[in-house]
């Protein structure tokens, strides 16, 4: 294979390798990375967690209001009942009895507004459910799109470093140098084609004597006057 011929093929793989190398790299780390997911999962169980304090406050304040309703009934069956007859007992009875209706009257303004909590958190934890089933779902999805998409980057990559491998052993070694440096300071493109007797990659136009080695196809290797590359007719 001609020298030129096998450095353009060579970069072509190079280029691709790097292209799938980062894409690849992408998918891993994204297959690693569980957080979305737990974070969508802790705010529902933050939610449900929410819910389940304002149901429990709720269930202890109707305990606490059936408690103090049966302690008026007690204290109005023994002010009405007849069998305490001393003044002083009935007044301190009635007084208990209004105290006790006072603190059921701000029990029933607080349970109304936990009611009303409890209704909204309620509404909030099914909407987290419903979204998160969804979230799930498109998660479950992305990871086995991911997942395939992982192992068909991987097969393409072992093929590319064998191809890598088979075209480098068949360019010389000084051939390479050049080629590895350049690729290492042109960002992955270390050559350039020539149209017109002008570099494509810097727009530099070409010597002639250079130029005619190019068109000619001379086993060397031709360098850009202007920004080094290796240049190849194109």
């Amino acid at each position: 294979m001609h020298l030129i011929e096998a450095l353009c093929r060579l970069n072509a793989v190079d280029q691709e390798w790097d292209e799938k190398g980062r894409l690849y790299q992408v998918v891993r780390q994204r297959l690693a990375d569980q957080s979305p997911l737990e974070a969508a999962r802790q705010a529902q169980q933050a939610r449900q967690a929410a819910l389940s304090q304002k149901r429990g406050a709720l269930r202890d304040g109707e305990l606490e209001l059936n408690a103090l309703q049966e302690k008026v009934r007690q204290a109005e069956e023994s002010l009405y009942g007849g069998r305490i007859t001393s003044s002083r007992e009935l007044e301190n009875l009635r007084r208990d009895c209004e105290h006790l209706k006072q603190r059921i009257a701000h029990l029933e303004e607080s349970l109304l507004d936990l009611m009303e909590s409890v209704e909204a958190l309620e509404r909030e934890a099914a909407q987290g459910a419903a979204e998160l089933a969804a979230f799930e779902a498109r998660w479950a999805a992305e990871r086995e799109a991911d997942t395939a998409l992982y192992h068909e980057l991987r097969a393409r990559l072992q093929a590319l470093q064998e191809e890598r491998e088979r075209l480098r052993s068949q360019i010389e070694a000084r051939a390479l140098v050049v080629y590895d440096a350049l690729r290492r300071t042109k960002g992955g493109t270390p050559l350039a084609p020539v149209r017109d007797g002008i570099c494509q990659a810097c727009r530099v136009s070409v010597p002639s004597g250079k130029a005619q080695m190019i068109e000619r196809g001379d086993e060397s290797i031709v360098l850009c006057e202007g920004c080094g590359r290796i240049l190849y007719r194109g």
